[in-house]
């Protein structure tokens, strides 16, 4: 262990490819800044794929490691040469952070976390390769000494669905970067929408409750001049939304805005009357932990997950229904503005999230595993 800390090597493969703009990605990026913010782990380093482009950038006190390219499926040959590829950067503790981990040299203290069990659950929704790939994946995970769960939900799950032994999980939820959230303060809104409106952000996925709970509950609200805006997705996800609106009775009351940039996302947080996350199950959900930095009112579906997030200062849904979320939206469209003693109560709780704050919980993690 070095003066300052200690040598730990966190995968950053997320940060490359699509899953960089996923949560996932932001997952890795965050916990990278925050544990560099830290000052107390040097060195820190995170582990590149050769084959493909370096990510846009790490953070300032991050060492990238680009192991020599392999002849195959990073899956396969990262049970053969991951060793390798961790020893170049001599670190004293891996964590691996999503799918796909190589194998660890023997005797080197290591952690991973488990960010949802989806493709186990809902397994129709995904190809068979990529239930199989995934499969793989989480049971080397849970190999190892201490399995990094980002809610109790997913700890809970690990539990009752792989066996994990309770003793070797630890809940270390995912950092948030408030940054854009704070910039956007006093000067909220999405261009090309007048009036008030409720925000969901993340796509269209069949999980996030879309087509089946929210446009169904947006079209029972009572307030008929609130819009509603939609965030993300593919362009061929988007056609097919637009294409139900008339038949919903929803023309002209729905914004689709696609991908944001991080400060639009936030002044989009901070304008909105609510957000709503209507998901039937996320692993964790940081549009809900934005949407409480903000100050701005919360509605949360059927994932538990998220619920767990949202605590006593959300809107929860009562059913697994339109017609609940609908109540639970109505609920929070008659709540006070952004000053009210409910708006800075969700301040208070999105502090649990914080960037700085769940890098300490990581660093006592990285402690215990390694017996710093």
């Amino acid at each position: 262990m070095s003066a300052r800390g200690a040598g730990v090597l966190v995968d950053g493969r997320p940060l490359q490819g699509p899953t960089g703009r996923r949560g996932v990605g932001r997952y890795v990026r965050d916990l990278l800044g925050g544990l560099a913010d830290s000052g107390r782990l040097a060195p820190l380093g995170a582990l590149i794929d050769p084959r493909r482009p370096p990510p846009e950038s790490l953070p300032d006190g991050v060492t990238a490691l680009c192991p020599p390219r392999p002849p195959g499926p990073a899956l396969g040959w990262g049970r053969v040469v991951g060793p390798r590829w961790i020893r170049a950067f001599d670190p004293e503790l891996w964590h691996a952070t999503f799918l796909a981990p190589p194998r660890v040299p023997r005797a080197l203290p290591w952690v991973a976390t488990v960010h949802d069990l989806i493709p186990l659950r809902h397994p129709r929704r995904f190809r068979r390769r990529h239930r199989l790939v995934f499969g793989l994946s989480l049971r080397w995970s849970c190999r190892a000494p201490l399995v990094i769960a980002v809610s109790r939900w997913t700890a809970d799950q690990l539990v009752a669905r792989l066996g994990v032994e309770a003793s070797r999980i630890r809940v270390v939820p995912p950092p948030v970067d408030f940054t854009a959230i704070a910039a956007a303060a006093g000067r909220g809104g999405v261009d090309g929408v007048d009036g008030p409106y409720l925000l969901h952000t993340g796509g269209f996925d069949p999980l996030k409750g879309v087509e089946d709970l929210l446009l169904p509950a947006f079209a029972r609200l009572r307030h008929r001049e609130i819009a509603l805006v939609l965030t993300g997705g593919s362009t061929a996800e988007q056609v097919r939304i637009e294409r139900q609106l008339p038949d919903r009775g929803l023309t002209g009351r729905v914004h689709l805005t696609g991908h944001l940039s991080p400060a639009d996302l936030g002044r989009a947080m901070a304008g909105a009357a609510a957000v709503v996350v209507s998901s039937r199950e996320e692993g964790f959900g940081i549009p809900a932990v934005e949407a409480l930095a903000a100050g701005t009112a919360l509605v949360v579906g059927p994932a538990a997950a998220t619920r767990e997030i949202a605590g006593d200062v959300g809107h929860l849904a009562d059913g697994d229904d339109p017609e609940a979320l609908a109540r639970a939206m109505e609920a929070a469209l008659e709540e006070g503005d952004a000053d009210s003693p409910a708006a800075a109560a969700r301040r208070r709780r999105a502090g649990l999230y914080a960037r700085d704050v769940v890098a300490e919980q990581m660093i006592a993690v990285y402690r215990e595993a390694a017996g710093w």
